[in-house]
């Protein structure tokens, strides 16, 4: 049977995708909400990721759900940066040259994933709390992507708040609190950590949970009527 701690894992993974579907759907048309969706349906892909490397019985299936979540764990903060440009008013437009340093930049996070003993270096088989030794250079490049994007995403959101105000603001703070939390804890437990730790992955898969206050605060705002 399934470790309560990896159920608990789907069932975030499932609220997530949940909740990324009603985001898209309300504005299938809006770059805010496509971003947005896309950001939250890798958070969800990188939770469920965990949750079946950690169950995974075989060599094949471990090493495919390592790529899953640590492929989905990299490129939740590209779809998020965008999202910071356009929320909720757009101020800069990006050039072809940026978008081309965008692409080589998940190439090359990437390759990083997927390339043998580059994050990897060997899995231990534990029964539902499988881990693995990582590579202290893979996982430092992992985190100077992870932390680039994710700096430059909420620069831009708390410089849009300094200088709104009204409703406008008001949408600002509850995106800047909700993502603010999953982006510390899920950094935290899902990077940070396994820098420190160098042997281990650590206890990576505390860092979705967090995700739940998340869609707690957007749901509210969404649906907010004062």
């Amino acid at each position: 049977m399934m470790h309560y701690i990896n159920l608990g894992l789907i069932f975030v993974a499932g609220l997530d995708v949940g909740l990324a579907a009603l985001i898209y759907w309300r504005n299938k048309r809006s770059k805010i909400n496509l971003t947005l969706a896309l950001s939250i349906v890798f958070l969800a892909t990188w939770t469920l990721g965990i949750a079946m490397f950690r169950e995974a019985t075989t060599e094949f299936s471990a090493t495919a759900w390592t790529w899953v979540q640590n492929t989905s764990g990299a490129f939740i903060v590209v779809p998020f940066f965008f999202f910071s440009i356009y929320f909720p008013y757009q101020t800069v437009v990006l050039k072809k040259w940026h978008l081309v340093l965008v692409y080589i930049s998940l190439v090359a996070v990437s390759l990083v994933v997927f390339f043998s003993n580059a994050w990897i270096k060997q899995i231990h088989f534990i029964p539902s709390a499988n881990d693995y030794d990582i590579n202290f250079w893979g996982i430092a490049y992992f985190n100077l992507h992870f932390y680039f994007y994710l700096i430059l995403t909420f620069y831009n959101l708390v410089k849009k708040y300094l200088v709104s105000g009204g409703f406008v603001r008001k949408q600002l703070l509850y995106t800047v609190l909700a993502s603010f939390i999953i982006a510390l804890f899920g950094g935290i437990f899902g990077a940070i950590i396994p820098l420190v730790l160098l042997r281990s992955a650590g206890p990576y898969y505390l860092g979705p949970y967090f995700a739940l206050p998340m869609i707690l605060i957007l749901l509210r705002f969404m649906y907010k009527r004062d």
